[in-house]
């Protein structure tokens, strides 16, 4: 520990030494552009519309992405970048040593930080890359030429890295997600919906509109937080009711740590349904989420994957506040309904136990739910009124 405690402190020195004086001005005409955004696969998807600004404003210049190989489907098919790299999944002495050696021997020009890490920030200042501009928070932004302070008012995620656009002589940023599907991934989402289409044809005899809904979320590599999930119970009212209205298609979606959630929720069900949990190709299932006429959720990156495909959604939020994780940009509802200790996700965590006892949960009643799905299915865009 004593090692790489000096180690950290020998890099640090080195680092802001990289940069002292006064800031030069960014390269004009860059030839390569680096974006670091590591994870999470919301996150990932938050920074899109500044890529397609950096894009927009530097049209010939080759921009690579920079994230772990987690969040990579979030931006492995976007038409706006030409290369994706894979960063590592945790950062150690080795892990960055490696990436060190390798982005020194990487030529870029100018980088681009929208994240609060001090070992991002110090990382590029070591590799000398001449343009660096990130965000500033609690002075983490000590490696960047450019670091544009972090406000202490309360914005959206994306909002918040779309602070750095100015700095880049971005006049504005798009308010919405992109999310670029291969025609492969249409082909797979096509057949699979036909499938549903044909079951549904053969007991009901008509085309119905298609519900999606994640009951499940709230596991990446860095953390476990399975009380961003709504009660299975509730779930079955809401999901009951609206196939009374509408005669909805209702497709339960989810990957295999969604399945113990999937099958909560069904065991209360006694409408046709159809339940799909398995494991995804990101691409496939943003291609499935764009042809559906409503998406319900937690918030999660398949939330978000839905929006960035325009799907609408109605998002039911509890520890993590969706003023700065919510929909964005996209025709939505969200359903908050806080405690005082809400929210208790803050800053890429989470205490171990649930202060609130998920009483934010609890509080949101399946009735407000299915106003606010109905809202979307009839086609309104503003809140139900109370």
């Amino acid at each position: 520990m004593t090692a790489i405690r000096a180690w950290l402190i020998s890099a640090i020195t080195r680092g802001l030494s990289a940069f002292q004086g006064t800031p030069p001005p960014l390269p004009a005409q860059p030839r390569r552009i680096l974006i670091l955004k590591p994870c999470c696969l919301g996150d990932v998807l938050f920074t899109t519309p500044l890529v397609a600004a950096v894009r927009q404003r530097y049209p010939d210049v080759h921009i690579t992405f920079g994230v772990t190989a987690w969040a990579r489907p979030m931006v492995s098919s976007n038409r706006h970048l030409d290369e994706v790299w894979t960063l590592p999944e945790r950062w150690t002495v080795g892990s960055f040593h490696a990436t060190l050696q390798s982005l020194h021997q990487r030529p870029v020009d100018l980088v681009i930080v929208p994240d609060r890490s001090p070992l991002l920030s110090l990382l590029v200042a070591l590799a000398r890359i001449p343009g660096r501009v990130g965000l500033d928070s609690q002075g983490r932004g000590f490696g960047y030429t450019h670091a544009v302070p972090v406000p202490d008012t309360l914005l959206h995620e994306a909002d918040l890295y779309n602070l750095l656009a100015p700095a880049l002589d971005i006049a504005a940023v798009e308010r919405r997600l992109h999310f670029h599907i291969p025609p492969e991934a249409r082909q797979q989402a096509a057949h699979i919906l036909a499938t549903i289409r044909a079951l549904a044809a053969q007991s009901h005899g008509e085309r119905r509109r298609l519900l999606v809904v994640h009951v499940g979320g709230g596991i990446n590599p860095g953390m476990t937080l399975a009380r961003k999930r709504w009660l299975p119970e509730r779930w079955a009212i809401v999901l009951e009711q609206l196939y009374a209205t509408y005669r909805v298609q209702i497709v339960l979606v989810g990957g295999p740590s969604d399945a113990e959630a999937v099958q909560a929720v069904r065991t209360h069900l006694s409408i046709p349904h159809v339940a799909l949990v398995q494991a995804w190709a990101w691409s496939a299932l943003a291609a499935f989420l764009a042809q559906a006429d409503l998406f319900l959720g937690h918030d999660t990156g398949m939330l978000h994957l839905a929006c960035a495909v325009g799907t609408p959604v109605v998002a039911i939020f509890g520890p993590s506040d969706p003023q700065m994780y919510g929909p964005y940009g996209a025709t939505s509802l969200t359903l908050w309904q806080p405690t005082p200790a809400s929210p208790c996700f803050q800053q890429g965590s989470a205490p171990p136990d649930c202060p609130c006892q998920h009483q934010c949960m609890r509080n949101i009643e399946p009735q407000a739910v299915y106003q606010a799905a109905a809202h979307l299915l009839e086609g309104q865009r503003h809140p139900p009124s109370a």
